[in-house]
């Protein structure tokens, strides 16, 4: 049975906007374009093509990530899939074998439909019939579904939007007596949370119904997010999982949820949970499962101490009806975090698996037949130790148990199988194809440092910095990586004596900190360590993730968000003199301590203009240096949808909260980037009509005195546009990023004279439009040029390149 979905990673403008593609040889310079554009000399970024130094530790694999996350069989044709992420693009990763998993060979696309696919799509969840296999998965448009008659001929089918809208999300698919039966959750609006169920079917797998999960009886017990988890059925009896999650006196009440269906799938009633884990906070459905005439379900539940989550069995007898905790298996549980992954019955045995969170992640294979007699075979050597292994979906085939995911031993995430047989685990060898690839690159920031030209992004997950040399761009990964330990780049800036500062993010298996890296004027990167980088949170799942930083003349600021590991997210920042040693950022007035709470493990900021409200949020997402102090940009979440600003006299102490006017129209906003025209303060941002618009829209604001006050500009696009990236030029100022949708993105830039009217710029085409994504990152005036980042990702790969442009007149 499937486990929790492998997500593919989040799509929105601004992600979409960092997502390029490199590997490309340094080209030529492009002749002048004609009708008038600019001349366009893109200079291409280049890929290291040996591990480096900064990489001995933790060596890059090759740096294009593969995954399985679900299997099924027919016959005696196993198919896993997932998704491969290479040069930028993914596709669904599809294996198949018919010895029981000994030997496997990749499956591709026929030439129409990748043609037809857009430039993210990875699969989810496999299911295999009399109609064949049918594979269901996500893209930045929505539901993607493919389908094959055997296991080796693969087609992606086309997408009907009033089946599939893109406020879908598809969860689990299953074989039913009439074909196939999928369950999903969708929202109102792209964006939101989930709000209801989706049951989809169809009996050979290329024609598909929808209902919506209420009408048919899918009904959470309470209002709340709900979401899907796995789908079984037994003759014509169906059975749906799920968790609900509650808002309850600020805090998150989540619990599980099951429907049945006794008429094959027509219509659906919500069984009971009985027992305490009926009411318990913080239980989540992981996976479902039939045997025997029985249903059953994995959970995440309370933990055998207060800090810990162990999986716990439970059994929803013949029917599906009326639920109960039957088993804790002390197998399934540990000091640790234990969150269950798969369960099917193979045999006579029972092969549970569940990812324990220790200093990595790693594998749990408990089998036995019966949950009292479940023992561990986990295979230590490659199941647990150094990386991270997963386990994401799992199949019966001939009495043994055939388990797929991921391991990133490598330093690259790569496909995985285990096989189950007579009581031992055994890791199976993939072919090299499974998880070939070439590397994908984001270039972020582009930084004149004294002379040398900068540029910082990621290559593979790997932050990276790139220095224009006299042949192109060389390329250097920045230290920190190491297994257990993933990492982000998010913003960088030059000092004035000629170094680089980078910031980002270090996700631990728990929690995350801060990182910042500093170029030395030699070239060479070091990692700066800080307390205040640290997790901080209420629990250990919390942590801040900085967003942007700005050089000042008194000192250096970072800043962000915090989450405290319970729901809440507040803005943070930290402040240094020198680079080296950093404190905390003070608000305006500090809240009393709550009544009766632990204070010792409370770790929300303390400041009232920092906290987020309850249910809501609050972020610095951008800052600038003004005067001696600092203005910081973001947002608020307290139901106002108006734009924040943040005003400090040094850095250390933010005692103002502005709030910002909404642009006519406008429902929601938040600050993106600052810049500059004389002394005058300009800030451009993300703004909404309405909660969850899917087509978004940038606007612009001013400031003459120091971000005290400010005046709406003219949205420069009504719909569809995004602007991440400002930069002063002489004579005004200038917008950069993108118009379109999600998946069909072109570049776009905007100038201003006065910050609140812009007109767009004419740009070369040849690679700032066409089919896939466009875009620009940042720019830099440089020898009276504008030097911008760039990416073009077509539906084949693309490349991230520096575009030379004349500055507007």
């Amino acid at each position: 049975m499937n486990r929790t979905r492998i997500r593919l990673i989040a799509s929105s403008l601004l992600v979409a906007l960092g997502l390029a593609a490199t590997g490309c040889k340094s080209s030529e310079s492009t002749p002048p374009a004609a009708g008038g554009q600019p001349a366009a000399r893109p200079v291409d970024f280049d890929v290291p093509t040996t591990p480096q130094a900064a990489d001995k530790a933790f060596p890059p694999g090759d740096r294009t990530p593969q995954r399985l996350g679900a299997v099924a069989v027919r016959d005696k044709r196993l198919v896993a899939v997932g998704y491969d992420e290479s040069f930028n693009v993914s596709r669904p990763l599809i294996l198949s074998s018919d010895d029981g998993g000994a030997t496997w060979v990749r499956r591709s696309l026929d030439r129409d439909s990748v043609e037809r696919s857009s430039t993210f799509e990875g699969a989810i969840a496999v299911a295999a019939g009399a109609a064949g296999f049918v594979v269901a998965g996500s893209s930045v448009d929505g539901p993607v579904l493919w389908h094959s008659p055997d296991g080796v001929d693969w087609k992606r089918q086309p997408t009907d939007r009033k089946t599939f809208p893109i406020t879908d999300e598809i969860s689990a698919i299953t074989v039913t007596t009439q074909g196939f039966a999928m369950v999903g959750s969708s929202d109102n609006r792209a964006g939101d949370n989930p709000n209801h169920l989706v049951y989809w079917h169809s009996r050979d797998g290329a024609v598909w119904k929808r209902d919506a999960g209420p009408t048919i009886g899918m009904k959470p017990a309470a209002a709340g997010s709900v979401s899907a988890t796995g789908i079984v059925a037994q003759g014509n009896t169906i059975v749906v999982s799920g968790n609900l999650s509650t808002p309850a006196d600020s805090e998150q009440t989540d619990r599980l949820q099951f429907w049945y269906s006794s008429d094959g799938g027509r219509s659906f009633l919500r069984s009971t949970v009985r027992g305490e884990i009926a009411t318990a906070s913080r239980v989540y459905n992981n996976v479902l499962a039939t045997a025997g005439g029985k249903f059953v379900a994995l959970a995440q539940g309370a933990g055998f101490d207060d800090d810990s989550w162990d999986g716990v069995v439970l059994e929803g007898g013949t029917s599906g009806s009326s639920w109960r905790v039957v088993a804790e298996p002390w197998v399934l549980g540990s000091n640790y975090q234990d969150s269950p992954g798969t369960l099917v019955r193979a045999g006579n045995d029972w092969v549970a698996t569940s990812q324990v969170t220790t200093g990595t992640q790693d594998v749990i294979v408990a089998a036995g037949p019966s949950w009292k007699q479940l023992a561990d075979h986990t295979d230590t050597g490659s199941q647990g130790g150094r990386g991270n292994q997963y386990v994401a979906g799992s199949v019966a085939v001939d009495g043994d148990a055939v388990m797929v995911g991921s391991t990133d031993r490598s330093g690259t995430s790569e496909p995985a199988v285990w096989r189950y047989h007579g009581g031992k685990v055994v890791a199976m060898t993939l072919p090299e194809e499974a998880s070939e690839g070439r590397a994908s690159a984001t270039v972020t920031h582009l930084v004149a440092a004294g002379k040398d030209l900068v540029a910082v992004g990621e290559i593979s997950g790997a932050p990276t910095g790139w220095t224009r040399t006299s042949s192109g761009w060389q390329a250097s990964t920045l230290p920190g990586r190491k297994s257990g330990v993933d990492l982000t780049l998010t913003a960088a800036a030059a000092t004035a004596d000629g170094r680089v500062v980078a910031v980002g993010e270090k996700q631990l298996p728990i929690g995350q900190r801060a990182a910042l890296w500093i170029r030395a004027k030699d070239g060479r990167w070091i990692e700066i360590d800080s307390p205040t980088f640290g997790v901080q949170a209420k629990s250990a799942f919390g942590g801040p993730s900085p967003s942007a930083l700005a050089i000042g003349p008194r000192g250096w600021v970072v800043v962000g968000h915090r989450h405290d590991g319970d729901g809440h997210d507040d803005a943070w920042a930290v402040y240094s003199s020198d680079g080296k040693s950093w404190s905390a950022a003070r608000g305006d007035r500090s809240l009393p301590p709550v009544a009766n709470s632990d204070s010792r493990r409370t770790r929300r900021t303390p400041w009232q203009n920092l906290r987020g409200p309850d249910g809501g949020s609050a972020e610095m997402t951008t800052v600038i240096a003004q005067g001696t102090g600092f203005v910081a940009g973001g947002d608020v979440n307290d139901g106002s949808g108006r734009a924040a600003v943040w005003l400090s006299p040094d850095g250390v102490s933010w005692p103002s909260l502005v709030r910002l006017p909404n642009p006519s129209g406008v429902d929601s906003a938040t600050v993106r980037s600052f810049a500059r025209i004389g002394s005058t303060l300009v800030a451009v941002g993300d703004i909404s009509r309405f909660d969850g618009d899917p087509e978004g829209g940038w606007a612009s604001w001013t400031s003459t005195d120091g971000g005290r006050t400010w005046r709406t500009g003219r949205p420069a696009v009504s719909a569809r546009a995004f602007a991440g990236d400002l930069v002063s030029v002489p004579g005004g100022i200038v917008g950069l990023g993108n118009t379109g949708r999600l998946n069909t993105l072109d570049a776009a830039a905007w100038f201003s004279r006065d910050g609140r009217t812009w007109r767009a710029l004419a740009l070369p085409a040849d690679r700032s439009k066409g089919a896939g994504r466009q875009g620009f990152t940042s720019a830099i005036l440089r020898d009276g040029k504008l030097l911008a980042t760039a990416f073009d990702i077509p539906p084949s790969g693309g490349g991230c390149y520096v575009l030379e442009l004349d500055l507007p007149k």
